[in-house]
């Protein structure tokens, strides 16, 4: 097949410069009108939120009280110990999408008409980036003819915009997550309606090198699979239990977490076809532990770190044969819910010799991906990116952190 695929050289044309003049033209209108609208969305959200605020200092002089900032979070009406001229920072706006059940088997499998442009090396946004919003809400509203959510939600948002702010200094990166507030949607098959109801957000991101095979064209969907905990082909709590894996990969059988995010080079095998009733996935393919120290050697590991607002709690680790949140680095978060609209602060040292940790310097590309639980939801459940490009004072990454 790769031979059959291969260009043939006798027809090979050169590119017209006309052509070439003609995309260029088409390229830079289309940018010149996202930075419009971006402009325009600034300019009515600064309009609002200073409405709001001239409404709120009305009523509470009028009330006599003292003016006191508002939010859903404990840590809102600290005082900031992240200080950044966010003016100097650098502006991304990436869409995040509902994924339903779709994992990395999916991916690979069968019924994904892009696998082989990804098996190839094209990442998912070369693909996507025009259509994120359209497979979000196909997916959410059960509407999707691949048939990747069997859960519907009623109300559920599809899709929203996130904007990352990026920069840095000499010892720390600074990230800041802004994105509006959506109406709650309730969960028909929980009791209450709310997955989690002590974490009305949760937030993840995870830093990967090219080591990790995948990471460079689809981020962290790498790691999810789909066997873990609450996809399609999780196992039962009985097989877990009764499993010699147990131990290795940090089963929490008592609270029902089960299967955990890992990474395919950490397995013999996944299977992701499927035929003759065969789970997809590939948790009790464990390598031994010999060649898992290898892996991690090699930088083969994703960098983690996450946030629960309600909670208030920073949790930093990496995914390797399983989620092991470790401690390691560590990070420094501030979030707020404030007029409608979260804001998620995070501050991270550059460099760590610490397992499990990747340390980000000047003149290196590193893979990016994070997923947000909004609405007190939990596990799969949540809205995810696809994999971007993360540097420092690199303008051609789509997450470039500027120098302070």
């Amino acid at each position: 097949m790769e031979k059959l695929e291969a260009p043939n050289p006798d027809y090979i044309r050169e590119v017209p410069q006309e052509y070439k003049d003609g995309l260029a033209r088409i390229e830079a209108k289309e940018a010149a009108a996202a930075a419009k609208l971006k402009a325009e969305k600034l300019a009515e959200k600064a309009k609002v939120e200073e409405k709001i605020a001239a409404a709120v200092a009305a009523a509470v002089a009028n009330a006599g009280g003292a003016d006191k900032a508002v939010s859903s979070t404990k840590t809102a009406n600290k005082a900031s110990n992240i200080n950044v001229d966010w003016s100097k920072a650098q502006s991304t706006d990436i869409g995040v999408f509902y994924p339903g059940t779709a994992s990395i088997e999916w991916i690979l499998g069968r019924k994904h008409g892009g696998k082989r442009a990804f098996t190839k090396g094209d990442r998912c946004i070369e693909c996507h980036g025009e259509e994120i919003a359209d497979i979000g809400n196909n997916i959410v509203s059960g509407e999707s003819e691949k048939d990747l959510e069997p859960n519907v939600i009623p109300g559920k948002r599809g899709s929203f915009d996130v904007t990352i702010d990026a920069t840095h200094d000499a010892e720390n990166i600074y990230l800041r997550f802004s994105w509006a507030d959506g109406e709650h949607a309730a969960v028909p098959f929980v009791e209450g309606g709310k997955m989690d109801p002590e974490n009305p957000m949760k937030l993840a991101f995870m830093l990967a090198t090219d080591d990790v095979e995948y990471a460079d064209r689809a981020g962290c969907w790498g790691t999810c699979h789909a066997d873990a905990n609450t996809m399609p082909f999780a196992p039962e709590q009985d097989t877990l239990k009764g499993s010699d894996l147990a131990k290795r990969l940090n089963f929490d059988t008592g609270t029902g977490t089960g299967v955990t995010k890992y990474l395919k080079e950490t397995r013999t095998k996944l299977e992701l076809k499927g035929r003759r009733g065969k789970a997809l996935g590939g948790w009790d393919k464990l390598k031994d532990q010999a060649d898992i120290n290898a892996l991690q050697q090699a930088n083969q590991f994703m960098d983690v770190v996450r946030y629960k607002s309600g909670t208030d709690k920073v949790e930093d680790g990496q995914i390797l044969a399983s989620r092991d949140m470790h401690g390691g680095q560590g990070a420094e978060v501030e979030a707020s819910l404030k007029n409608g609209t979260w804001s998620v602060v995070v501050k991270r040292r550059l460099k760590s010799d610490k397992a499990g940790d990747v340390s980000i310097e000047a003149g290196k590309v590193y893979n990016f991906g994070f997923a947000i639980h909004d609405d007190y939801s939990s596990a799969r459940y949540h809205h995810v990116s696809f994999g971007y490009k993360l540097a420092l004072d690199n303008a051609d990454a789509e997450i470039n952190a500027v120098k302070q």
